[in-house]
Parts: structure tokens; C-alpha cells; sequence
């Protein structure tokens, strides 16, 4: 036994092989490679194995069984005098190979066949499909689309919040995919707001019409329009419609900020969501402070000092979290 290898992640191999890869992953594998020669080998087999899933990954011809038969005849059978002897070791070995050969053929066709953009802390980007619409990712997002996009549909699949500029086409419906709910649109502009760890799903429109339904079940939809709210109840399953009350629906992106007569509370949930840091007020006293203003592409520490001098409050910075502190505004 080599103790010196270590197994790893087949789906970092697939990012890392399509140049996917963030400067972190690539530190990792460039470790794990040095650690021995059996892991050199083994990255070098699976590598010979991408390249060749590269150069016919877009045929439509490719037979998948036949591939693998052929790299697991070359791997892992052997002769002994005219027949072919499998020991109940050696059985193992193959299905263990079967299995992982088809993991990484899943892998590879995935994103052999799909793009993806994918946005860290504190960032956002904007990014144009090929059908000419326009998508904005807030933090912690990411987007998967086909590389066929738009030449026979305008599906992407979406984890976190998106503003859309979706591009009118009648004659192929924009649809949106989450874990829970589609969103179908032929053209318009919306908010997206859909993180794995929130309960909720929800869907503010700016112009047009957009329709949110549980997954598969498009008959119980429900269409909303300009200056309302969509939003789907993970626990409960079930859409409700509202009118949009939020004007800082959109502040992530445009970082225009405006408050009217709003509580404290509100205020730092707010301002704790566009700038990407947790506010937390020290006491419940401070609840009772309002705040009427606007701030407009200012950065975070701008908007603190107006805080901390309008309401006569303290701020402070304890392990990445913001504490607002003071007597309150009774």
C-alpha cells in the first residue's frame, strides 16, 4: 500500500481540467499532486482521460460504453495463459473503476456542455448570453447555462440573486431553474433573490410580466407584474403575490440607498445586505431610532458615519461583525 496517496475530489479535477478552477482550488490540487508519485500518476491517467473526452465530447456519436469498456481493458484486465482470470479483488477494483469512470464521464459531459459564472464576497458581475439578454449576479451567486443557449431554448439555472434583463422572444420562453421553482418570462426586467439557505424565493419585477411556479406544477402559477412581488414558501409550498414595498429591492446593484422614516433595525438589515456584512444592534433600545435619508454609490464606511452622527450612536468592529450601540432615540 502507498501511503502516500490520497484520493480527491473527481468534480475538482472536472473544474480544475476545464479551467474553472479558483486560485485556492489549484493551490489544493498542486499539493495533493506533490504529496506522492502515486498521485502524480493518477492525475496524469485521469488528465489523458479528460483530453480525450474533450476532443469528442461534442460529437453526437460518442458511445459511452464503449469508451469506458475500452479504458477499463486497459487498465485493469489482465491474462493469464489464453483466459482472462478475475480474482474477487480484482472484480472490486473494476466495479470500483466503473464507477468512478462514470462519475467523471457526468462530470466531464457537464461541463463540457455548460458555462458557468460563479461571484465570491462582496462581488458582483454582469454578464451578456448569447441571446442578447443581460444578467447581474450579486455575491455568493452563481448561474449555469448551456453552451447551446437560445438556439433551441433560454434555460439557466440560478443559486443565489440575480437582476434579469431578459431579451424578448416570443418564440422561445426565458425560464429560470431553481431547487424549488421555475420563473417563465418572454421579456422583461426583474429582480431574482433564491439562496439555498433562505426559506424563500422571491421574484420583484421592474417591467413586463413574470411567472413563478413550484417546480413542475406550471398550472398553479402565479403572474406578477410591474411593482409586485412573487414569492415562493419553501416550507409551506406555496407562491403568494404582493405589492413591491421594498425600494431597496435593487440597492445590491445600483447602491442607492433610500430610508423613510424607517426603524434602525431595518435600517442595518438593509444596509448589512448590500454592502455584505453583518450589522447587529447592541441593544433593543435602538429600535426605536428612525431614519429618513438617501445615500447614493457611497461605500460602507461613509454610510456608518452618517448613522453614527445623525442618531448619536457608537460604532464598533468586533471579528467582522458591526455593533451599533447607544441609549436610543426615546
Amino acid at each position: 500500500m502507498n501511503a502516500g496517496k490520497q484520493h480527491i475530489d473527481t468534480v475538482l479535477l472536472a473544474k480544475y481540467f476545464s479551467g474553472e478552477t479558483s486560485p485556492e482550488e489549484i493551490r489544493r490540487i498542486e499539493v495533493w499532486i506533490a504529496r506522492s508519485e502515486a498521485n502524480c500518476r493518477e492525475f496524469d491517467e485521469l488528465k489523458q482521460t479528460w483530453d480525450l473526452m474533450d476532443k469528442t465530447g461534442h460529437s453526437q456519436k460518442i458511445n459511452i460504453d464503449e469508451e469506458w469498456t475500452y479504458h477499463l481493458n486497459k487498465i485493469h484486465s489482465y491474462k493469464v495463459g489464453k483466459k482472462n482470470i478475475f480474482s474477487l479483488k480484482r472484480i472490486i477494483q473494476v466495479a470500483a473503476a466503473v464507477i468512478f469512470l462514470f462519475s467523471i464521464s457526468l462530470v466531464a459531459r457537464h461541463f463540457l456542455l455548460h458555462k458557468f459564472v460563479n461571484t465570491r464576497l462582496a462581488e458582483t458581475t454582469e454578464i451578456s448570453l448569447p441571446d442578447g439578454s443581460k444578467v447581474t449576479l450579486n455575491a455568493h451567486s452563481k448561474i449555469i447555462y448551456s453552451k447551446n443557449f437560445a438556439l433551441n431554448n433560454r434555460m439557466v439555472r440560478l443559486t443565489g440573486e440575480a437582476y434579469f434583463e431578459v431579451r424578448k422572444d416570443t418564440a422561445l420562453a426565458f425560464i429560470i431553474t431553481m431547487n424549488d421553482a421555475k420563473i417563465e418570462v418572454l421579456g422583461t426586467l426583474f429582480n431574482v433573490k433564491a439562496y439555498k439557505k433562505s426559506d424563500k424565493i422571491e421574484v420583484t419585477v421592474t417591467e413586463g410580466k413574470v411567472s413563478l411556479y413550484e417546480k413542475d406544477l406550471r398550472k398553479k402559477q402565479v403572474i406578477a407584474t410591474r411593482g409586485e412581488r412573487a414569492v415562493y414558501d419553501r416550507n409551506q409550498k406555496v407562491v403568494k403575490k404582493t405589492i413591491n414595498a421594498d425600494q431597496n429591492y435593487m440597492a445590491w446593484k445600483t447602491r442607492k440607498l433610500v430610508f423613510d422614516n424607517d426603524n434602525l433595525s431595518k435600517v442595518a438589515e438593509t444596509i448589512g445586505e448590500v454592502y455584505h456584512r453583518k450589522i447587529v444592534l447592541a441593544n433593543d433600545g435602538l429600535d426605536s431610532c428612525t431614519l429618513t435619508t438617501r445615500f447614493e454609490e457611497k461605500d460602507l464606511n461613509t454610510v456608518l458615519k452618517v448613522l453614527e452622527s445623525t442618531l448619536d450612536i457608537t460604532i464598533e468592529q468586533k471579528n467582522d461583525i458591526i455593533y451599533l450601540s447607544g441609549e436610543g432615540c426615546n
